[in-house]
């Protein structure tokens, strides 16, 4: 059974996968997108936006319903270690927390409501085809053809299989939680323990969006919600005292890679977590997923034009991806390293605790472009009244 054909395919109905659709609807073009959960939806994230999205929601028409969910402003951040030593500092701007459960929800309607075809509930068996001849999306629910497919399916799929990073063993595994219980207005915190790292930030509903990824030798531990491990930060330990878990937004994923990925599958266009992840400790991962779409549609649309050769779109996008991302990726993973061993990390606490300037160097490096006055004069208005914070 043939259900349609599209000019493009979006899989994964995520932050770079429905920013993608969006940016394709206005611009006229017969768009599929296909997410296998059903949405509203709990997913594995930080939920922790940092201040490069706001510019990108009111691109995408989104702005006003984040600030009608409530989204709850960070301006500074709070690291430790399980050695005692510490370290605050205020932010690059106004950050966001908001939960995926929420925003993903808002991004597949704005998808809906701009002319995209969107199926949640829809898993992708497989995908056949290339760019010269076109593709075939097998589905639970019939299969679809299009010109071109974007891989927008997040960190890791049954769609992944065949890719080399599949095949190298990653011993890293994730875990998040809401919990209720506790209070931290307007910052993130970040606790060292051995072996990994736990985020802990307030978002829209109130409660605390708990995250840690860790090497997986700390699940021998009998509690594999809060392994022993995490309560040898004191600071953690006296946070999880505190509160009680939701267990309703609970979820696990193991095999977790921060290796560069590739930009293509073949010919299906990677975009988002899909091509390559920073690591969870800098915070920037879901504004990258939002900034991937915005690099690639521009080529997906000379494509498609006929603008641009299949060799070129593959060239320039990977070029313009690897400029964007590459430097902040490395260097997310080389903080990573150094925060889930102990005196590493008490090193690097200490000395952003004694150099200051060094922390914020860090924080801004694995950033993209901040917006500014010059190159979006409205933007410090519009996070002043609408998220009730300065911008610096």
């Amino acid at each position: 059974m043939n259900n349609g054909h599209y000019d493009i395919i979006v899989i994964g109905a995520g932050l770079a996968g429905c920013s993608s659709a969006i940016q394709l609807a206005e611009h006229g073009y017969r768009v599929l997108l296909l997410e296998q959960q059903r949405y509203p939806v709990h997913k594995l994230c930080g939920e922790f936006l940092s201040i490069e999205v706001i510019a990108a929601f009111e691109r995408l028409g989104i702005l006003e319903a984040v600030r009608q969910a409530g989204a709850h402003p960070i301006r500074r951040t709070y690291l430790t270690t399980s050695t005692g030593a510490s370290f605050e500092s205020e932010l690059p701007g106004v950050a966001l927390g908001l939960s995926r459960y929420q925003l993903d929800l808002m991004l597949f309607q704005r998808s809906q409501e701009l002319g995209a075809h969107c199926l949640d509930g829809t898993v992708v068996r497989s995908v056949s085809g290339d760019l010269q001849q076109g593709f075939v999306v097998n589905t639970n629910q019939g299969s679809f053809t299009s010109s071109l497919v974007l891989g927008c399916y997040g960190k890791r799929s049954a769609l992944d299989r065949s890719r080399p990073f599949t095949q190298k063993h990653s011993p890293f595994v994730a875990f998040k939680a809401h919990y209720t219980g506790l209070e931290l207005p307007g910052v993130i915190e970040l606790h060292a323990f051995p072996g990994g790292y736990c985020g802990l930030s307030q978002i829209e509903t109130g409660e605390i969006n708990v995250c840690w990824i860790a090497h997986e030798r700390i699940l021998s531990s009998k509690n594999r919600t809060v392994p022993d491990a995490l309560l040898q930060n004191s600071v953690l330990a006296e946070r999880f005292e505190s509160m009680q878990c939701v267990r309703r937004s609970q979820h696990r994923l193991s095999q977790i890679s921060f290796d560069l990925k590739g930009k293509f599958d073949g010919d299906v266009c990677m975009v988002g977590d899909s091509a390559g992840m920073i690591t969870p400790l800098c915070g920037d991962g879901m504004a990258m997923a939002l900034r991937s779409a915005e690099l690639a549609i521009p080529l997906v649309i000379k494509f498609l034009q006929q603008n641009l050769s299949e060799i070129d779109f593959k060239r320039q996008y990977e070029a313009t991806w690897n400029q964007e991302f590459y430097t902040r990726l490395r260097l997310g993973r080389l903080l990573h390293e150094s925060f889930i061993h102990p005196s590493l990390a008490s090193l690097s606490v200490n000395l952003c605790r004694t150099f200051p300037a060094l922390g914020k160097k860090f924080i801004q490096a694995t950033r993209g472009e901040l917006p500014n006055r010059l190159t979006a004069p409205n933007l410090p208005v519009m996070m002043e009244t609408t998220f009730g914070g300065t911008f610096n």
